[in-house]
């Protein structure tokens, strides 16, 4: 029975996270794990085990006797959590960079070439109001494979404390980002994706700190009204 509530427990926290980035569950909606349990014909343990993990992550946040809701990650939160991130990726490139298996260099080469396909696309489309659900979409799958490029690195750390660190602040980093008021540099997110992808194949721990480094530089927009302040 255990193992088969942790089964279905794991299946409706990747449905609720799938459905936060793909637009399904927006910032601020709230979640009640009653109505989800009866939506999914399953029983509020497996929901509530999500929804504390989800929680646990970053994209959901709660008041007790008061909402539990999806994130509403703010363009300050951002710039934090992308600081924290930047960091931990040293730390990670200090334990992986020099032993990187080529499966996971391959994986990170089909999810950069993902990236700078989506991204071409987008830079195609222009600006006007016609397109800009289509937008919204490939701008969600540009997060989704600048997040798959990174954790496939993640995943290779033997520090348990480590891989959940990293997890929540590039969960917190990937939802905050699509509430932005404008892009990010996306251009510089591919440089910076092309340069450590290079310097792990070759083994290279400076070169792959530089790549991390100039995650630095990336600027988070912030709305213009809080610019002037």
């Amino acid at each position: 029975m255990s193992a088969s509530r942790l089964t279905v427990g794991d299946s409706v926290y990747q449905e609720l996270l799938n459905a936060i980035y793909d637009g399904r569950l927006e910032p601020g909606q709230r979640l009640n794990d009653i109505a989800l349990a009866e939506d999914l014909g399953i029983s509020r343990t497996p929901v509530r085990e999500a929804i504390q993990k989800l929680r646990a992550i970053g994209v959901v946040e709660s008041e007790p006797n008061r909402f539990t809701r999806v994130a509403v990650v703010s363009p300050e939160q951002v710039r934090q959590h992308l600081i924290v991130w930047v960091a931990l990726m040293h730390a990670l490139i200090d334990e992986v960079a020099e032993t990187v298996p080529k499966s996971v260099l391959r994986k990170m080469e089909t999810q950069h070439r993902r990236f700078l396909r989506d991204l071409d696309e987008l830079m195609g489309m222009g600006s006007g109001d016609e397109r800009l659900a289509e937008r919204i979409a490939l701008s969600r799958e540009i997060a989704t494979a600048t997040f798959d490029f990174f954790t496939s690195l993640a995943g290779l750390s033997a520090n348990p404390a480590l891989r959940g660190a990293l997890e929540t602040a590039q969960h917190v980093v990937r939802l905050g980002s699509l509430s932005l008021p404008d892009w990010v540099d996306v251009g510089g997110l591919g440089r910076v994706q092309a340069g450590l992808l290079e310097a792990l194949k070759a083994g290279d721990p400076e070169a792959s700190h530089a790549a991390i480094a100039m995650l630095r530089e990336l600027a988070v927009p912030v709305a213009t009204a809080a610019r002037d302040r």
